[in-house]
């Protein structure tokens, strides 16, 4: 009667057979000559032949880190592996497999079973490192893990195409994609959740306090902080200097989604309209639920209805927006400054839209001047629009200030009741039998465009001995980008529109409303 194959025997006749299948498969394989590489064998897939579509400087590379385990399968269907070889073999970046050969009594195979250690299967080895390194149980050495290769293996004929097919499903017709791949995990599994843990002291001023920290208004200010690398959930003293210089954290509450932001006026007004993120507050002692935040790049919104506030992001004179986005904030300040806009909230599949009456003015700097400058705004797009120009450049708020004679193109051409007039000694013309009529042109920049424009002066006789012209209406005429010739724009349009008095912009100077009369808003003296 045969007696049962010990182990000794049972790994030399899986060895042998392993390696007469690779060869007889037209695989290349190589055994490992020192027991502590984690593998037995590397085994190299042929190289594509020459002369086909691949050239040779691009032919790629394929083979695999195998280890080698036989059984007759008696005692169950696990293996068992020394963790540091198993360290050493799922780290490789290459395709790391674990074979197993179930053998008959006799030592004749009878099936082929491949762990890939890709996956969870390598996020289990890498658990059970960190765990060794969390009880300092590093003497790896002595330590096992086992595998039940029929329910994480996949079951593959022990013949040449059985091996040869098992194989290369798992390496992949790609090796450079497989690298990145399994770096990518080696990196990256366990860290689902966040990398860093974080315990320290802070200290609560109050409820309101609290709920400005939890919804990421406030900064958390910690004391005594200690960091943790949490991979797995297993948590280990963080050794960098990432966090050496933190003084201050905030919070990121839960998010509910994007939504969009309206603001209108009673009457048929132009509205403002923006993209915010909405979420979720701490909850409250009120019935009415937890607060939520309405975060845009200007401004938030804290709303737990019935109650709503408004409030900026920074101060005004810090930001720098775009012709468009200043419109945007300015005109939805502008109507939130009646206390007779509403707000509304929409655009989010998880709430209901919200419209709520802002009847509490705004305060803030330069409520005053901003109905104006936007105002201004709104018509400057306008004559960028005609002109067929576009402005994307940002600036801060200081420009505005700065921007008179943008300011007086946008009177003249599109304000009905143009505070700009012009004023005149005498003209240079026969005396009218009607009203006399005259050309201005000139040309402006602001943020970042430039346009040139004409419009129809329409004059008057006065009684005032120093004027005795004066500027009664404007007609506007045209509108186009900047163009090289001046002066030679404004006869081409005297022409076309048969006017014979034109107002050279050389010899207009520009006068403050102290400096011309109390009781107007703006003057302007000049030659013809």
């Amino acid at each position: 009667m045969q007696s049962e194959l010990d182990s000794d025997r049972i790994g030399r006749i899986g060895e042998r057979q392993f390696e007469a299948l690779c060869e007889r498969a037209g695989l290349y394989c190589n055994k490992s000559v020192v027991d502590v590489m984690g593998w037995d064998f590397i085994v190299e897939f042929p190289m594509a032949p020459t002369g086909q579509a691949m050239p040779l400087d691009q032919r790629p590379t394929n083979a695999a880190r195998v280890q080698l385990k036989s059984t007759l399968g008696r005692t169950g269907n696990r293996i068992r592996l020394s963790l540091s070889a198993i360290d050493r073999l799922a780290k490789d970046p290459r395709p790391a497999l674990i074979v197993v050969f179930r053998l008959r009594s006799d030592g004749e195979l009878q099936s082929g079973y491949l762990v890939h250690l890709i996956g969870a299967e390598l996020a289990r080895v890498l658990r059970r490192l960190r765990m060794a390194e969390a009880r300092k149980a590093h003497d790896i050495n002595h330590s096992d893990i086992s595998y039940d290769y029929e329910k994480t293996g996949a079951r593959f004929e022990p013949t040449p195409d059985g091996l040869l097919a098992a194989l290369s499903a798992a390496c992949g017709q790609n090796p450079g994609a497989y690298t990145i791949e399994k770096q990518r995990q080696l990196a990256e599994l366990g860290y689902e959740n966040g990398q860093f843990e974080a315990e320290a002291l802070i200290q609560i001023e109050g409820p309101e306090h609290f709920s400005n920290l939890l919804l990421g208004l406030a900064p958390l200010k910690p004391q005594g902080l200690r960091v943790f690398d949490s991979r797995f959930g297993i948590r280990l003293p963080y050794q960098g200097t990432l966090f050496d210089d933190i003084e201050e954290l905030r919070l990121t509450p839960p998010i509910l989604g994007s939504c969009d932001i309206s603001i209108r006026g009673l009457s048929f007004a132009q509205a403002a309209r923006f993209d915010g993120e909405m979420f979720f507050g701490p909850p409250t002692a009120e019935p009415l639920g937890a607060e939520l935040l309405i975060r845009t790049s200007d401004f938030i919104i804290r709303l737990a209805p019935p109650a709503l506030k408004f409030e900026s992001v920074d101060s005004i004179d810090d930001r720098e927006h775009t012709l468009d986005e200043w419109a945007e904030l300015l005109r939805a300040l502008t109507l939130m400054a009646t206390g007779r806009a509403t707000l509304t909230i929409a655009g989010n599949d998880r709430i209901p839209s919200i419209t709520f009456p802002v009847d509490q003015p705004i305060t803030g700097p330069y409520i005053e001047e901003i109905p104006l400058i936007s105002a201004f705004l709104d018509g400057w797009l306008r004559l960028l629009t005609n002109a067929g120009l576009r402005s994307t450049a940002k600036f801060k708020f200081d420009a505005f200030w700065e921007a008179n004679e943008a300011h007086m193109a946008v009177d003249i051409l599109l304000n009905p009741r143009s505070q700009a007039h012009f004023e005149f000694q005498t003209l240079e013309i026969e005396e009218p039998s009607a009203p006399p009529e005259g050309l201005y042109f000139n040309s402006t920049s602001f943020a970042g465009t430039s346009l040139t424009y004409s419009a129809k002066v329409f004059l008057e006789k006065t009684d005032d001995p120093e004027w005795r012209y004066r500027s009664t209406d404007f007609e506007a005429l045209d509108v186009r980008p900047k163009v090289e010739d001046l002066e030679e724009y404004g006869m081409d349009q005297a022409i076309a529109y048969d006017l014979k008095l034109l107002i050279d912009p050389r010899k207009i100077t520009l006068v403050s409303r102290r400096e011309a009369d109390r009781n107007r808003d703006a003057a302007r003296d000049g030659e013809c």
